[in-house]
């Protein structure tokens, strides 16, 4: 079953009963019209597509349109502060995620540009909440396994008490609380 029809099955009791009203959908740039089409024939799910040229602070793009599809690789940049304007705005009901594994954290590298977009969404509360997809969450590391696993539960003294992380996750995730001694 395709990741779109997946989506529109959960989204669309969600949307019919209104438990979801504000809806963002970030792909990878070559998916993104995939999305809108699909949801939109399938489901009658309509979504905005985002164009930067009409992001500006006059048109207040996501404050007018409450549910969008965007590419990740386009939003992850902060371009004539588009960041702050996705911010200011309403939060979101529901963020999904194509291609989650792209939201990479590394203990080498540090965290890519989407992954610090998402995380900030996250974490300044901008976001109900989260469903990812993808094919390849754990590719043998760890490290970024359990850095996506805290973008769609960043940890809590509960979220500590349920999920611990394994012992050979790096330290820092074990201080954010994913660790065993949390």
């Amino acid at each position: 079953m395709s990741k779109t029809i997946e989506a529109g099955l959960i989204l669309w009791p969600l949307l019919s009963s209104g438990k979801v009203r504000r809806l963002l959908i970030l792909t990878p740039a070559s998916l993104v019209e995939q999305w809108q089409y699909r949801l939109r024939t399938l489901f009658d799910i309509r979504l905005s597509m985002y164009r930067p040229e009409v992001d500006t602070p006059r048109a207040d793009f996501w404050s007018t349109h409450n549910q969008v599809v965007a590419s990740l690789p386009t939003l992850r940049s902060d371009r004539k502060g588009r960041h702050d304007r996705i911010l200011d705005a309403q939060p979101w009901d529901m963020l999904i995620v194509d291609e989650a594994h792209h939201l990479n954290a590394d203990v080498e590298t540090g965290k890519t540009q989407g992954y610090r977009f998402v995380e900030r969404l996250v974490t300044e509360d901008r976001v109900q909440s989260c469903l990812f997809f993808t094919g390849t969450p754990h590719r043998g590391k760890p490290y970024g396994f359990w850095s996506l696993m805290r973008l769609l539960r960043p940890p809590t003294s509960r979220a500590r008490a349920v999920a611990p992380a394994p012992p050979d996750v790096d330290l820092e995730l074990q201080a954010e609380g994913y660790g065993h001694g949390g």
